[in-house]
């Protein structure tokens, strides 16, 4: 035998392209001479005989070990590498590499049982073996979608109710049931990110990976059809479907090593599906109603399902009980691990939200959430609860059950709710199939909505650009207003510059008059005081006159002795006397000149002064006119930016929408 085995050794690498590995020329071989001492016909370890083609096809206890097309998946191949237990052979020398090398390449050409056979197809989709339980972070950047149609798959006439919504753990994505198909948006920017069909009905349940890189979705279509069906976010393309059931599946819930699954609803039968093989490996049946929950914990080791009669249990992945919990005294409506898969999170109809402990399986704490009943939780990787119930509210608690937040009286009860990975962003949705976003740093109104029922890409463009061009054309009549409004206020300002300009020279004017008036009434004194001073002064001249006069005349018809210098004295009196005549003369002759130019002053200076108050009242006035007007324009300014920011904003938003066309 091993003469044999060491010929397919060398055969191995001789094999052409053309020429596949076969299970007679090569496959026997290995299996014959590291194998078939433990798994014979008379000596099935395992229940497993790999002693012919029929035999190593139907498996052993544990299921298929060669899924055609897929060697990763395949038992017979991983355990010969050592990647999986228990590995093969378990004492003796280790198969070689050629020869597992073989195995893999007979595996994935369609396992052929000779030369003359035809390959066997894939039973199942393929993917990728390598992930592992984990509560941590994934490495390197958190999985999104990379380049999905942005056209739905399925426009609805109205939108419908949202059944579930989930975010992933770890990215800024948000997934909720649309009809026939999940809605995928950015938890940040609320942007539509494209959708994954479900064309066998509606979706009713929503399950992120742990990863955050695979989604799970269950429904049908109710008394009729029902199905589970997985996908790769990153890439949109369907994982694996499981389940072939009569009526809708209601729940279900993904091993974090992606291989088994497990569903119920109205059947009342908890079943659990391999995907790779495509084959249902269990079907339990323990509820006395319809299952409404199923939740798996993210380190692989546990189911739990609820049912409407309110009762709970845990099971391990191979379908075994491990507890059964019974506080809650009405229907459960979810279910939800904390991502170390300590602690189970449950809530009902009867309005308890319970933590329950699953090492002892009692109730570890329990509070009455909502009075009416809960219909939605949301258990966040960092410990925090998010609860809706039919009293119109929704409640965030800490990790410890104390209430965080409330968002009370909304206007309709909430079908849907979840926290965005960062715990920024609450979003809810409600019985008319609104979907709205609140940011948790305000807690008032919501920031954003999110369509349910989103357009075709060509009706979001066309709408877009209608709202593009019906939001410009108004912001050209607020810009009108605001420009209207702006050459009023410039042309009160002119105004009012113009009053300004006028009422500061006749202010000039009026200081320049009040001073040129103080002069006048200090000359018309100084002259008045100058004048009087001349006429006494005349007034004595003429009194000597009169005595020189009296003197010359003669005496007796004698003259007076020095008549010659009295005569020349008074030559000079007359002289003086007129030359005083002619001062006085000048002098009064100017103060009549000030006085009718302080007159001409006086009436000027009233008029001034009655154009400097009607200038300073038409300048209030101005004034006044301006700043209401200026109030005026607040609005309109932010009426404009407003209406700018907005057209901007549709414009970003079609831009946005023809890129991605």
């Amino acid at each position: 035998m091993k003469l044999l085995f060491f010929l397919a050794l060398l055969l191995a690498p001789l094999l052409s392209a053309a020429e596949k590995p076969t299970y007679e020329d090569h496959i026997y071989p290995i299996l014959e001479q590291s194998c078939l001492n433990c798994h014979n016909p008379d000596k099935k370890k395992g229940d497993l005989d790999l002693s012919s083609f029929p035999a190593l096809l139907n498996g052993s206890s544990g299921g298929k070990i060669a899924i055609p097309g897929d060697s990763a998946a395949s038992k017979l191949y991983t355990v010969t590498i050592g990647t999986a237990e228990p590995t093969m052979p378990p004492k003796g020398d280790k198969i070689e590499r050629q020869a597992t090398d073989l195995i893999r390449s007979w595996i994935d050409n369609g396992m052929l049982e000779t030369k003359n056979s035809t390959a066997r197809k894939p039973n199942g989709p393929k993917f990728d073996l390598t992930i592992k339980p984990s509560t941590g972070k994934p490495e390197g950047p958190p999985p999104m979608p990379q380049a999905l149609s942005l056209d739905p798959t399925f426009v609805a006439p109205r939108a419908g109710l949202v059944k579930a919504m989930t975010t992933s753990p770890w990215a800024p994505l948000l997934a909720l049931t649309g009809q026939k198909q999940i809605l995928l948006y950015h938890s940040e920017n609320f942007r539509f990110l494209g959708s994954l069909p479900f064309p066998k009905g509606q979706p009713e349940s929503l399950t992120f990976h742990p990863s955050g890189q695979y989604l799970l979705a269950s429904g049908g279509i109710a008394g009729k059809s029902g199905s589970v069906v997985a996908w790769d976010i990153v890439t949109g393309k369907e994982l694996f479907q499981a389940g072939k059931e009569f009526d809708s599946i209601l729940a279900a819930a993904l091993t974090p090593d992606l291989k088994k699954v497990t569903f119920g609803g109205p059947s009342r039968l908890l079943k659990i599906w391999d995907p790779r093989a495509n084959e249902q490996t269990a079907s339990i049946k323990k509820h006395p109603d319809w299952i409404t929950s199923i939740a798996a914990s993210s380190n692989g080791k546990f189911f739990a399902s609820g049912d409407r009669n309110g009762g709970i249990h845990i099971w391990d992945t191979n379908g075994n009980e491990i507890h059964a919990l019974r506080d809650h005294q009405s229907g459960i409506t979810s279910l939800a691990f904390r991502s170390d898969s300590k602690l189970l999170a449950s809530t009902g109809e009867d309005g308890q939200l319970i933590i329950w402990d699953l090492k002892k399986g009692i109730a570890a704490q329990k509070i009455m959430a909502h009075g009416g009943g809960i219909t939605a939780l949301h258990y966040h990787r960092n410990g925090k609860l998010v609860t809706a119930g039919r009293d119109h509210s929704v409640k965030i608690f800490k990790s410890n059950l104390k209430e965080e937040q409330t968002f009370k009286n909304l206007p309709q009860v909430i079908t849907a709710i979840a926290l965005s990975q960062n715990e920024t962003h609450l979003f809810t949705a409600d019985f008319n199939g609104q979907v709205l976003a609140y940011d948790l740093s305000s807690q008032k109104k919501p920031i954003a909505t999110l369509e349910s029922n989103p357009p075709t890409l060509q009706n979001r463009l066309q709408e877009l650009r209608k709202k593009l061009a019906t939001q410009s054309q108004q912001v050209a009549l607020v810009r009108s207003e605001v420009e209207n409004k702006n050459k009023q206020i410039i042309t009160l300002k002119q105004h009012l510059k113009a009053t300004e300009t006028s009422l500061n020279n006749n202010q000039n004017n009026f200081a320049t008059l009040k001073k040129e008036n103080a002069q006048n009434r200090k000359k018309s004194k100084e002259l008045a005081v100058e004048i009087k001073q001349k006429q006494t002064l005349l007034k004595r001249s003429r009194n000597k006159k009169q005595t020189l006069i009296k003197q010359l005349k003669p005496k007796n018809k004698q003259l007076p002795p020095h008549k010659e210098n009295l005569q020349e004295n008074l030559t000079h009196l007359v002289q003086n006397e007129k030359e005083l005549i002619e001062k006085i003369k000048n002098l009064q002759k100017e103060q009549t000149q000030i006085q009718a130019k302080q007159k001409n002053n006086n009436q000027k200076h009233n008029e001034i002064r009655d154009l400097i108050k009607t200038g300073q009242n038409s300048l209030k006035d101005l004034q006044k006119e301006l700043s209401n007007a200026q109030k005026t324009t607040i609005e309109p300014h932010k009426k404009l930016t407003q209406e700018l920011a907005n057209e901007q904003k549709w414009r970003q938003e079609l831009n946005y929408w023809e890129q991605a066309q």
